[in-house]
């Protein structure tokens, strides 16, 4: 490839993470201070800093990100404990200036009077009253009052769980309860304190709540013009681009004229059939994964259990949640490092002695950190791990809850899988082009683990702004960014095997993914910062490249057909051998497109995310995305390996076809009677009534939220019992009726 390429994807990936590096930089420096103690207007200390960070850390050990959440980055069965706190102090804090000015409740006070006692609450609210030079935080009596109140408040509500989908006593110790309280009121007021020098709070005056005087400040509204400026001249750029450059993207023009696929014929090698018990483990990690997603839907319209049952002491909702989630990184990704083993010696020709024992380590390695690390979280939540918790049970982040220690060692497993896939195509890189198809794959290869650990950049004593930071890391940056680009580069070689691309073709469209992609997708990781306590530079930045995200994701509409041609045999894409794989390819266009792109776009403009943030219409984009793209990704994975390894009696059109259009109309009904509607209410509740309500339990247990709820049912079925249980069948037969492997070292 011309260096004009790979100068390109050098300055993408300096470029953004320079500005990355920067917002990071930013984010620890103006993160919301923690002060050393916080003391009333008398100066009596009310409770310390530490405090502060042992409350984080109870909320991070119970699992109550898996509940709710904090700076709307969390679950939506329970409330955002930011607003929740900021909300009723605004009320309490009125109803004391009321008897304290009028000698009377608010309740009955004139609109001229509570319009006064408005503007002085929010004056007080809003006007920062840490001391850094004594790094103290001081309360007025009236705030310190509801401090007071909201101690008692929040004791009985972990203690008694009313209409929650936890057991009673969730959280046994008052201590604990008082700490997890004063890190609310930290949260708080981060909410509605200003920044230095600023006219607006540590979250961008996030979350809308008129009471406490939060709502959209110059810069929401700027940026969000900015960014429709931006993304409309990105895609005008970029459609030129494609039309002054036709061969650009995937085209067959320069391939071979015949696919030379012999899937008939072909015989795996020893390591590649040791391949198939990931298989197996994918799609049982699937089947569990979607059942818990299931549970976790109907505790929102039966708090109590599960038709009557009640299961809250055995599989709380922090509990259901957090293993739907841990679960599909675990499935996903082991499908794609299954694929990177099963492809390298099909690339190279190549299996290196002893390749097969690797490959059934790495297995039962990978085995042991899922079942640990499940279990371990239950553990933890059910405190039974003592000071271990962070380590073997919960480590309190939504899609990283695996404790520490598991998720060392799947780093671990990780750099053994690099391993064993450079010792494969070792003979490939002989090449001295740097910039070649394998070593792209190389590089892709090594991306996996090494932006996995960032993951690890935290602890429980982290500022919650900062550790959230790196927390996206892992969510944006590997699974958006780095593990697409890796699945890009798996497709893209494999295609080139097959005679369907010639290796020019698909080193463009790996460049053009990176350049694209990655060119946006780096600094877009910036979309999830807005509201979580970061600076206002990172919300424009994010802003500006998220809107660009979208850019490529237009694109496949334009590529959808040149990807159907591609396949084509003697005229369709029905004769190609990898027909459903690559059915499941294009369905992973179609979501990126809707889910991605559509979805993604909708919620990432700053004004709209102002008052969408932590609603359903997250959760919308959340599973269009995950499962649309990435799960058909991996289901992709799994195919493409199983119609190599399975004899063609063991195979089944039929059973691959069921489950493809039940898996994806499945998806598009719950998202469509139930994620998405539910959405548009609650962002719709949040401008017109404020965040608060519209994450209460009065709004989300209205009749028509909870029959929205209830319609959802129609799709879970379609997806599980249509789309999940053939594919099971067809693995699981499949154990009986894996071809032979060849002996001795791999030829093809």
């Amino acid at each position: 490839m011309s260096w004009k390429w790979k100068f390109s994807v050098l300055m993408v990936f300096i470029v953004g993470f320079s500005l990355l590096i920067f917002m990071g930089h930013e984010t620890t420096n103006q993160a919301p201070p923690i002060p050393e103690k916080v003391v009333d207007e008398s100066g009596a200390v009310l409770y310390s800093g530490a405090e502060i960070l042992s409350g984080q850390a109870v909320f991070q050990k119970y699992g109550l990100m898996d509940f709710g959440s904090i700076f709307g980055h969390g679950a939506y069965n329970g409330p955002d404990f930011s607003a929740d706190y900021l909300h009723r102090q605004c009320s309490i804090v009125l109803e004391s200036l009321s008897w304290q000015r009028y000698g009377k409740s608010f309740n009955v006070l004139g609109a001229g009077e509570k319009g006064a006692l408005k503007e002085e609450m929010i004056a007080s609210l809003h006007m920062n009253r840490f001391d850094p030079s004594t790094k103290t935080l001081t309360l007025t009596s009236e705030q310190a009052g509801a401090y007071s109140k909201l101690k008692q408040y929040y004791l009985n509500y972990f203690k008694e769980c009313k209409g929650l989908p936890l057991p009673v006593n969730y959280i046994k110790s008052d201590k604990e309860i008082e700490d997890l309280t004063k890190f609310f009121h930290w949260a708080a007021w981060s909410c509605v304190s200003h920044r230095p020098g600023k006219d607006y709070s540590f979250t961008n005056n996030w979350p809308p709540d008129e009471l406490a005087g939060n709502k959209p400040h110059a810069g929401v509204f700027l940026w969000s013009a900015l960014s429709l400026i931006s993304l409309v001249g990105g895609i005008g750029l970029a459609q030129f681009v494609l039309g002054a450059f036709p061969q650009l993207g995937w085209s067959h023009e320069d391939a071979p004229d015949a696919v030379v696929d012999d899937v008939k014929e072909f015989l795996p090698s020893a390591a590649q059939k040791a391949v198939y018990p990931y298989l197996v483990i994918v799609i049982l990690l699937f089947a569990f994964q979607t059942v818990f997603g299931v549970l976790s839907a109907h505790y929102i319209v039966e708090s109590g259990g599960f038709f009557g049952l009640d299961i809250r002491e055995w599989l709380p909702y922090s509990v259901t949640r957090s293993w739907h989630l841990q679960l599909s990184i675990f499935w996903i990704a082991t499908a794609w490092l299954a694929a990177g083993i099963f492809m390298a010696p099909l690339l190279s020709k190549h299996e290196p002695r002893g390749q097969s024992v690797l490959v059934w380590l790495l297995f039962f390695a990978l085995v042991v950190v899922a079942l640990g690390s499940i279990a371990g979280e239950w553990m933890g939540i059910k405190q039974k791990l003592g000071n271990l918790w962070f380590w073997l049970g919960h480590q309190g982040w939504e899609y990283l809850e695996l404790g520490r220690v598991w998720q060392i060692l799947l780093t671990l497993g990780m750099v053994l899988w690099v391993v064993i896939v450079l010792r494969s195509i070792k003979p490939l890189l002989a090449s001295g082009d740097r910039g070649s198809l394998p070593h792209m794959l190389l590089y892709g290869v090594i991306s996996i683990p090494v932006f996995f650990s960032f993951g690890m950049m935290y602890h429980p004593g982290t500022n919650f702004a900062v550790a959230d930071f790196w927390r996206w890391w892992v969510v944006h940056l590997w699974v958006e960014g780095f593990f697409e680009l890796y699945t890009t580069i798996i497709v893209a070689y494999f295609f080139h095997s097959l005679g369907l691309l010639s290796q020019r073709s698909a080193l463009t469209v790996i460049y053009m993914d990176i350049i694209l992609y990655m060119g946006s997708g780096i600094v877009g990781i910036g979309h999830h910062y807005y509201w979580t306590a970061q600076p206002a530079i990172n919300m424009a930045l994010g802003a500006m490249f998220s809107a660009l995200e979208v850019v490529p994701l237009t694109l496949l509409t334009v590529e959808a057909w040149r990807f159907v041609q591609l396949a084509s045999v003697n005229g369709s894409i029905k004769n190609f051998p990898h027909y459903w794989a690559m059915m499941f390819l294009l369905a992973v266009g179609f979501w990126n497109f809707l889910g991605a792109g559509v979805f993604g776009f909708l919620i990432n403009t700053p004004i709209v995310s102002y008052y969408e943030h932590a609603t359903y219409l997250t959760s919308n984009h959340g599973h269009a995305a995950m499962m649309g793209v990435y799960g058909n990704l991996g289901i992709a994975a799994v195919l493409f390996l199983g119609r190599y390894l399975l004899k063609d009696d063991f195979w089944s059109n039929k059973l691959v076809g069921i489950s493809f259009w039940c898996l994806n109309i499945g998806l598009l009904l719950m998202l469509a009677l139930n994620i998405f509607p539910a959405g548009v209410m609650q962002m719709m509740a949040s401008y017109e009534q404020g965040f608060f309500y519209a994450r209460s339990y009065e709004f989300t247990h209205q009749a028509l939220y909870q029959t929205l709820t209830w319609l959802r049912v129609v799709g879970d079925l379609v997806f599980l019992v249509g789309g999940i249980t053939p594919l099971v069948l067809l693995i699981l037969r499949g154990i009986f009726g894996l071809r032979p492997s060849k002996a001795g070292i791999y030829t093809h």
